[in-house]
């Protein structure tokens, strides 16, 4: 059985197969910092704002943080400097993010496909 995609993924899976193997391990570096950095500044905020002491609360806090000015001050920082970093463009670091919002064994199993019918090298997904 194959798995179906949405629209989305199945275009940053097309758009990550394409990429050869270094810049592919890059975005995937990239994608892991951004997703590490922004949980550390969600988790600032939470902590700096009550904590949430229920789930309820938590979850309001979450959502208030990234609707905040500063997240997205901050979001668009750390992208930049990953960029610059790890020498990947927006769209390739956007595609990856995409990839990692699935993350599901079928996922990866295609994104490899893919990239051995290019000729492109397969990717571990747990990078």
């Amino acid at each position: 059985m194959t798995t179906t995609f949405d629209a989305a993924t199945t275009a940053a899976i097309a758009a990550f197969a394409q990429l050869d193997i270094y810049t592919a391990v890059q975005a995937m570096r990239a994608e892991a910092d951004y997703d590490r950095e922004r949980d550390q500044w969600i988790t600032r905020y939470i902590d700096e704002h009550g904590g949430g002491a229920d789930d309820a609360e938590y979850d309001a806090l979450h959502a208030q943080a990234q609707a905040s000015p500063e997240y997205a001050q901050f979001i668009d920082a750390v992208r930049q400097e990953l960029q610059d970093y790890f020498g990947v463009t927006g769209d390739q670091l956007d595609g990856i993010i995409v990839l990692r919002d699935d993350d599901s064994d079928e996922l990866w199993a295609e994104v490899n496909r893919q990239r051995n019918a290019l000729g492109t090298g397969e990717v571990r997904g747990d990078l």
